[in-house]
């Protein structure tokens, strides 16, 4: 969206991004939490609320999504580019492969990462509450956490929301 939270919802993450790291869970490394002194509407709380912005420190902001976009727009140069420029810098090793080979490729290898990630955080008992294309990178780390809840024991059924008390 417009890229800020709250502070509460900052708070949230910069504690969660330590205690995923302390946990083994590949993820991003929170930075500065800044209050912004704008107002921020949000459909899910009181509003309007204080803004603030998360700068956080990833291998790569590239998310699921902006392939999904192009796709989308139907835009196969821009994919290809887009593709291209992924395996160069954070997938070196399938460089020599070449158009549907490298993009075939490419998808395994970032699925075989987000297994991984997906994995991890089961075992860490980690609930990701709005997990997205918006919410997913190409080098299978944590960011972005929404909603979200540590689980004292294994719950096939529960899902994490903004409803939840987090006490």
């Amino acid at each position: 969206g417009d890229g800020r939270l709250t502070p509460k919802g900052g708070v949230r993450e910069v504690l969660i991004t330590a205690q995923l790291e302390a946990l083994g869970v590949y993820t991003s490394k929170s930075f500065s939490l800044i209050e912004t002194g704008e107002k921020l509407y949000r459909s899910d709380e009181p509003s309007p609320t204080r803004s603030a912005v998360l700068v956080r420190l990833n291998h790569s902001h590239i998310r699921f999504g902006t392939f999904q976009r192009h796709s989308f727009e139907q835009s196969a140069e821009r994919l290809e580019a887009l593709i291209d420029y992924a395996v160069e810098y954070y997938y070196p090793e399938l460089n020599a492969l070449e158009g549907e080979e490298k993009g075939t490729a490419f998808l395994e290898a970032v699925s075989e990462r987000t297994a991984d990630l997906t994995a991890s955080w089961m075992a860490a008992g980690f609930v990701h509450g709005v997990l997205n294309t918006d919410n997913m990178n190409i080098t299978g780390e944590s960011f972005d956490y929404g909603p979200y809840r540590m689980l004292p024991h294994y719950d096939p059924m529960f899902t994490a929301a903004y409803f939840d008390d987090f006490s």
